[in-house]
């Protein structure tokens, strides 16, 4: 944990609304390493080491103000410890550093370029929505279900009017996600769902787009086992259905592919003589 928020000191003032308070965190947390008093010298060459230039005496002053916050306790001349409140303070400001940074580990992670990238989106997907198809069969209450039919038909609209499906079938998982009534598991799918559908919509010729028909026929499939309560026919038709997004991206990947070497093919060799 210290080498991972060691790592974001830099980004603090991300988290601390000024530089007093990121000091702060920072004496706090040596002071939770050392069980003996440590005085302002000693914390000076500390912040010293990890560049952040600071003088004794406004050290000084903010072990002042850590005091009154019952942060810390003066020792005598032997410098200062810090106490059970303090100790809470640093357990939950490293606990928001370290969620905020794999946070961001995640957005950065499911940001795919390209098709192969967006392969492994539709992986990630794959292993998740299992679970949310599987707790939307045993959770979904009425409104649930009403929304989860709602978003089908509306998909399926797209479909008969020719239109380009993609926003709406991802609404449609979206709304599936909800319906499984897991945070954890919206909250992962709702980034997947937004970064998939930024790729997808800069991409001009996209084999998914193309099979909407065959998707709809499968969500359809989904929602009747989730209204019938059968967790694992919900899980199955999911987890089949994500499995031929997959293998219509790879088939794409698989094209362009071989047009590329193709076209190298025809390229007219050198002669040399």
């Amino acid at each position: 944990m210290e080498k991972q928020v060691e790592a974001s000191i830099s980004e603090m003032s991300h988290f601390f609304s000024t530089r007093v308070e990121t000091i702060e965190y920072l004496l706090l947390q040596y002071l939770l390493k050392n069980l003996e008093p440590v005085g302002s010298w000693v914390l000076k060459v500390v912040l010293d080491e990890k560049n952040v230039a600071v003088s004794t005496a406004t050290i000084g002053r903010i072990l002042k103000d850590t005091d009154a916050k019952g942060y810390t306790r003066l020792v005598g001349a032997q410098g200062r410890v810090i106490t059970e409140d303090g100790i809470s303070y640093v357990e939950e400001q490293t606990n928001r550093l370290e969620r905020e940074r794999l946070q961001k580990n995640l957005i950065h992670a499911a940001q795919p370029e390209n098709l192969q990238e967006l392969l492994d989106v539709l992986h990630a997907r794959k292993a998740l929505e299992c679970e949310t198809s599987r707790l939307a069969a045993e959770r979904a209450d009425h409104a649930a279900l009403a929304a989860l039919k709602e978003h089908l038909e509306c998909h399926e609209q797209c479909v008969t009017e020719r239109a380009d499906p993609s926003r709406a079938a991802l609404d449609f998982h979206a709304t599936l996600a909800k319906a499984s009534g897991n945070k954890f598991l919206i909250a992962a799918l709702d980034i997947l769902f937004f970064e998939q559908w930024r790729l997808e919509s800069q991409i001009h010729e996209l084999i998914t787009r193309k099979r909407g028909a065959g998707y709809a026929h499968q969500h359809r499939s989904i929602v009747e086992a989730i209204m019938q309560a059968d967790a694992d026919e919900a899980e199955r038709l999911m987890k089949m259905h994500m499995q031929v997004v997959i293998d219509d991206v790879n088939q794409q990947i698989a094209s362009e592919s071989n047009q590329t070497v193709e076209a190298d093919d025809k390229v007219s060799p050198l002669i040399i003589g």
